[in-house]
């Protein structure tokens, strides 16, 4: 396990301003990792059925959890994650609590409190200067050609393959558990696209017209790519 001390800082840094902290980052750009390289930790993957029974009973968790560092990995998949972390923030502020999602908190229907002013945010981006210099490749052109997914990165030879599964991943995990979205194959052609034009202009008609759906619906696309941490939108400056 690399230890990637650029992003440990970070978590710790958030910490120290709120108990609760959110890491945030698209899948497979190593938020586990992270969480289990992190000292003095309890981790906790609410993936888990056996996890999500502990979780059944919130105030006597935190009671016996009084004073530690809780990592939640996959928070999402339990069926009331922010009300867990509402309770820890306001009742257990001893507790420094880790959650973890695909996503921005908000994203997910199950969020109904999305926690202002309760927690502070971390998100991990795919691989930085800091990350190359911590796996031992700093050669910007194999960093362009792999991309910023660790898995990828360091993989010996790229594959087609693992990239198909990734999406479907993306597809299954992300996007159908947190939006429910329907029309597989217009948003995936939608995303395929977004990717080809990265850095272009962005014009929602030309998109629609290409994805067979509404310029209303390429819209929603976006918001939920950038909510997933894979497109980012940068507006005209004006003033």
């Amino acid at each position: 396990m690399v230890p990637r001390r650029f992003w440990i800082s970070q978590v710790e840094a958030a910490w120290r301003r709120r108990s609760v902290v959110w890491l945030s980052g698209v899948r497979r750009v190593g938020k586990t990792f992270l969480c289990r390289s992190l000292s003095d930790t309890v981790y906790f993957d609410c993936e888990l059925p056996r996890v999500r029974r502990m979780l059944e009973d919130i105030e006597s968790f935190w009671e016996e959890h009084r004073g530690q560092r809780v990592v939640l990995d996959e928070i999402h998949r339990l069926p009331n994650p922010s009300e867990v972390l509402k309770i820890a923030a306001d009742h257990f502020p001893e507790v420094k609590v880790l959650a973890t999602g695909s996503s921005t908190l908000g994203a997910s229907s199950k969020f109904k409190d999305t926690l202002t002013g309760r927690k502070a945010e971390v998100w991990l981006t795919p691989m930085i200067s800091d990350d190359l210099e911590a796996f031992g490749n700093t050669d910007l052109g194999y960093r362009f050609l792999r991309g910023g997914l660790p898995p990828f990165f360091l993989a010996e030879a790229l594959s087609e393959s693992d990239f198909q599964e990734w999406i479907e991943a993306f597809w299954a995990k992300d996007i159908l558990e947190l939006f429910r979205l329907e029309r597989r194959h217009s948003f995936l052609k939608f995303m395929e696209l977004l990717f080809i034009h990265s850095g272009g202009v962005f014009e929602a008609t030309q998109f629609a017209r290409r994805c067979e759906v509404s310029r209303t619906t390429i819209s929603n696309y976006l918001s939920v790519l950038q909510a997933t941490h894979i497109a980012h939108v940068l507006r005209p400056y004006s003033t």
